[in-house]
């Protein structure tokens, strides 16, 4: 089930380094194109090390998500209303609470930003694929990974950063020329995503074998253009695309249970569109040892508990009573110490909110590592976003209606008030979408594109929001190194 991730850090090598040591027991210890992509084994190599990029860590530092320091996922969800961390006021964990971040002091953004390079990377291997001998089929179905991958990492970071440089063919071709690349603007970066995901979608299947869980499917590809669509605002193509993925061939649905979505039990279960394998041994899922207290009875002792992500306490009580997700989010409990802890007892463990537990305890976390999977699309985002999009293009429809008391309904909830005009429906939607994906990384680009990130920030004591902080700066040495090529987004 974890296959695509068992050998990754050997696979990267055959992409990043032009020699490699003792790779085989022969007189052979040069890789380049013409000596590696033979077969189709070759070429799945090298696609497999193309996701390195996108595997999880739990301390950070490593693939483009993590539940540390320089994950996607962590630091945007950071940011905003639902998440802080106890560990100190004045690092940069308050920093991207309270929006401190600046051109001079981004706090650990840089390492992201960089990861545009990627995208070259990716274009030398679709052009080692197209030139290898393997069969038309094959080269569109790894291809179709390639550019899928491609389209993932260009939205993050033009979620994050609007345009990035991203180099041409003729560039690539002509390497040793000293070029110094300007960034795209937005219609270039939405135009080069979509053509990459269109392409992908294509050729990718609905779903792999079970030991390629974590590849692409035309479902998770689909799932990114949509996010694409959402986030411009074009209202017909996320309608259009939603529509799309909840077709039968799909065969996505909501699980009962809201808590066995994320459970080690019901790994690759039919409402995860797209998921980050991780396991015990290298890709490990850190959260449970960031959130749990040092005194929490945590039914597996074999796991660390460093007492810092939380649920921020306003956010907590906006959930309704009765609502089935709070049984992933403790906000009282009796420590291994006998006293009771909760927001009027917080002790120094809930100073700043509850403990959103969210994942289900794996029986063999040791240390700070589990191994459930991180979900980065549920179908019940499908759901939402499609709710959203008719809202804003034919107003709060009994479809609209319907569509989020679906997601309400598995909650233990009742249907949404009826009567709504445009603004309190979206009002509405973003609350549902937050009290469901809390903590999956989504929650600062869904306060963007609602016009409330800003709003929100600015209702904590002592922050430094703005609004040009809805995107974060370009890292100094980039525009040092450019020679000016790529310009600060405005107000840096």
């Amino acid at each position: 089930m974890k296959s695509i991730f068992k050998n990754i850090i050997v696979l990267v090598l055959i992409i990043t380094l032009s020699s490699c040591q003792d790779l085989i027991r022969e007189d052979f210890n040069q890789v380049y194109p013409e000596n590696f992509f033979q077969n189709e084994n070759d070429v799945r190599n090298a696609t497999t090390a193309m996701y390195r990029l996108f595997h999880m860590n739990s301390y950070g530092g490593g693939g483009l998500y993590s539940f540390g320091k320089g994950g996607y996922n962590i630091y945007t969800e950071v940011a905003t209303d639902i998440m802080d961390c106890q560990w100190g006021d004045g690092g940069s964990w308050a920093s991207f609470n309270l929006h401190r971040w600046t051109a001079e002091n981004t706090k650990g953004t840089d390492g992201l930003y960089w990861r545009y390079n990627w995208l070259s990377k990716g274009e030398q291997i679709l052009k080692n694929i197209n030139e290898s001998s393997i069969s038309d089929e094959l080269k569109n179905t790894y291809g179709a990974q390639i550019q899928g991958l491609q389209g993932w990492l260009a939205f993050v970071l033009y979620d994050l950063y609007a345009g990035v440089p991203i180099a041409p063919k003729e560039v690539l071709e002509n390497f040793e020329e000293e070029v110094y690349l300007e960034r795209l603007s937005s219609k270039q970066m939405v135009a080069y995503i979509e053509s990459k995901l269109t392409k992908a979608a294509e050729y990718l299947p609905y779903s792999h074998p079970a030991s390629d869980w974590g590849r692409l499917t035309k479902g998770a590809v689909n799932t990114l253009l949509l996010k694409l669509y959402m986030h411009e605002k074009n209202w017909a193509k996320a309608e259009q695309m939603a529509r799309e993925i909840m077709k039968p061939e799909y065969s996505y649905a909501l699980l009962e249970n809201y808590k066995d979505i994320f459970s080690i039990e019901n790994e690759m279960n039919n409402e995860v569109i797209l998921a980050i394998p991780c396991n015990i041994d290298a890709f490990k899922n850190g959260w449970a040892a960031h959130v749990l207290p040092y005194n929490y009875p945590y039914e597996n002792t074999s796991a660390q508990k460093w007492s810092g992500y939380r649920m921020e306490w306003d956010f907590y009580h906006t959930y309704e009573e009765g609502d089935t997700r709070l049984e992933t989010i403790s906000a009282e409990y009796m420590g291994t110490d006998g006293v009771i802890y909760n927001e009027e007892n917080p002790g120094t463990n809930l100073v700043k909110g509850a403990l959103p537990l969210k994942y289900g305890v794996d029986p063999s976390h040791v240390g700070h590592g589990a191994g459930n999977d991180f979900p980065v699309f549920r179908y019940a985002d499908v759901i939402l976003c499609l709710a959203e999009a008719i809202n804003n293009s034919k107003g709060p429809t009994d479809e609209a209606y319907a569509l989020i008391d679906m997601v309400r309904a598995r909650a233990g909830l009742g249907g949404l008030a009826k009567g709504l005009s445009v603004s309190e429906f979206n009002e509405a939607l973003l609350l549902e979408r937050g009290h469901e994906l809390y903590c999956e990384g989504h929650r600062r680009s869904d306060l963007i594109r609602h016009g409330k990130f800003v709003e929100y920030a600015k209702l904590k004591p002592d922050n430094l929001t703005a609004a040009h902080k809805v995107l974060y700066p370009i890292p100094n040495n980039a525009i040092t190194e450019s020679k000016g090529a790529v310009i600060q987004n405005s107000g840096y």
